[in-house]
């Protein structure tokens, strides 16, 4: 049977490769997503994503799920105290996790399979953590990563909102979509109940910094919950937004809310 799936391995991360429909029964190159949590949303919503592609909605890609060693520390860019008593705190250990991601796992994927390199057919997308994570290779390598998701990104982390305030918006024609559920974090005891409110300064942020308004894409949902539910509904329309055609925006369900 045609292998839809691999496992592959760099830099001591364990990779989960999707691969498209007709991939070896064709020469072609392919655009690249780099998926945090070893790409849980793609496994999730892999049918519809073949149906986005087979109705010309979405070009063939390939999507590389990175599972990460610890998530409170690869996702994580400086240590911060944990929210909880009793719970370990956070590891700070991002610029380690993207390095290895820009420097040995992207070189590797290109290599090993029929790639389009340049940073405006490479994409990088998260959910929570992996949304923070995301957002900071936006900053760390704009060069690489010319189309990023902030699927429900955790900017109520420590420190992040003062450092999208301080860093320049970075040079390029990247385009970013973000998503946030209006539920999020509301029963939270904590500084997560701030996800909504920071998730929309952070997007505020980018526009007031220079980001161009056209390549902002930000939704909201008045149901959203933090959760895989709506992970990967939104997952799909950061693919069509980034990748697909942009009249389509939506189509994966739910309330469209807010754009920027």
């Amino acid at each position: 049977m045609f292998e839809r799936f691999r496992k592959d391995e760099a830099a001591g991360f364990e990779l989960s490769i999707y691969l498209p429909h007709d991939y070896g029964k064709v020469r072609e190159r392919y655009p690249v997503v780099y998926v945090q949590d070893d790409g849980n949303v793609v496994r999730s919503g892999f049918n519809y994503i073949d149906h986005l592609v087979m109705t010309k909605r979405l070009p063939k890609m390939i999507f590389v799920g990175v599972k990460p060693h610890n998530r409170n520390d690869d996702y994580t860019p400086w240590p911060a105290r944990a929210l909880l008593p009793g719970q370990p705190d956070f590891g700070g250990g991002a610029g380690h996790y993207l390095r290895a991601l820009a420097e040995q796992i992207k070189p590797h994927v290109d290599a090993a399979y029929p790639t389009r390199p340049e940073p405006e057919n490479t994409g990088i997308a998260g959910c929570s953590f992996g949304g923070l994570v995301s957002a900071y290779a936006y900053y760390r390598y704009p060069e690489l990563f010319g189309k990023i998701a902030m699927i429900s990104a955790s900017f109520w982390y420590e420190g992040f909102l003062a450092f999208m305030r301080e860093t320049p918006v970075p040079d390029g024609l990247h385009c970013i979509y973000m998503y946030v559920g209006e539920l999020e974090g509301i029963y939270k005891p904590n500084i997560q109940r701030e996800m909504v409110e920071r998730t929309k300064e952070a997007s505020a942020l980018l526009l007031a910094k220079g980001f161009p308004q056209d390549r902002l894409k930000f939704e909201t949902d008045a149901n959203g919950t933090h959760d895989a539910f709506f992970f990967t509904q939104r997952f799909m329309n950061a693919m069509l937004w980034l990748f697909g055609h942009k009249e389509q925006d939506g189509a994966a369900g739910g309330e469209k809310g807010e754009k920027s």
